[in-house]
């Protein structure tokens, strides 16, 4: 039973996570409702499969974590040139990687980040340029960066940034979700490929068990932050529009 192991696999990382893990989600969470006491916002980057649409706006979730969205830019030109002309592309094209890490330094700039935030960066395996680019950036800018990535996974590949190095090595704090290399956890019998990934589950796990800890920090200080209720209640939307509006009077 295929389904059956994979409960079990999630199961052991949920485990695992919770002896590796849980009293340094707990210290980062009092930590991070140390900022928002101060007034600095929490911004999550997900590079990952989840974290996008698990974090925002769910009920249960906590208002004030701000979702830091990179889209990646494009140039529409449809110029033709007969090929008797034997003409390259444009030399001075910016490609690939170098795009991304431009691009990382444009979002720093431009996002509403600034010294005393926190930015976790959510990167499975935490070897894109643009992830590694993204946590420099917002480093020099003073703003706290926190990894959200899979160590065995990440330490078996070779970094593409210029430095050398990735996203755990460039950050404040990692935060290790355990998935195993490659992501997927079934080896299948006449399947070449293993089956079935994990790393999107682990990440929410661990995400929603830092947001617990930043509430409970925060209601220890006297601090009750704003939480989504279900939209589905007869009064779900106006208690979302309220929500939302007492998140934008307060910051939490």
């Amino acid at each position: 039973m295929l389904g059956l192991a994979y409960t079990r696999a999630v199961r052991q990382l949920i485990e695992e996570l919770e002896h590796r893990e849980m009293a340094h989600l707990q210290a980062l969470g009092e930590r991070m409702a140390e900022g928002v006491q101060s007034g600095h916002v929490i911004h999550l980057y997900d590079n990952g499969h989840m974290l996008n649409h698990e974090m925002f706006n769910r009920a249960g979730g906590l208002a004030l974590l701000a979702r830091l969205d990179v889209g990646q830019p494009t140039v529409a030109n449809s110029a033709v040139r007969p090929k008797a002309a034997g003409l390259k592309a444009n030399p001075s094209a910016v490609a690939g990687d170098d795009l991304d890490m431009a691009l990382a330094r444009y979002v720093v700039d431009r996002s509403a980040a600034m010294a005393g935030d926190d930015l976790i960066i959510g990167s499975v395996s935490g070897r894109s340029p643009l992830v590694v680019e993204l946590a420099l950036g917002a480093r020099e800018r003073g703003i706290r960066t926190v990894a959200l990535t899979a160590l065995k996974y990440a330490r078996t590949l070779p970094a593409r940034h210029v430095s050398g190095k990735l996203l755990y090595q460039v950050t404040d704090d990692v935060i290790d979700i355990g998935t195993e290399a490659g992501d997927a956890a079934l080896t299948v019998e006449g399947l070449p490929e293993k089956l079935a990934p994990t790393s999107g589950i682990m990440a929410a796990v661990a995400m929603w068990a830092l947001e617990a800890a930043i509430a409970e920090a925060l209601l220890k200080r006297g601090i009750t932050p704003t939480v989504f209720r279900s939209v589905n209640y007869p009064d779900g939307p106006e208690r979302l529009d309220a929500a939302k509006r007492r998140y934008e009077t307060l910051g939490y």
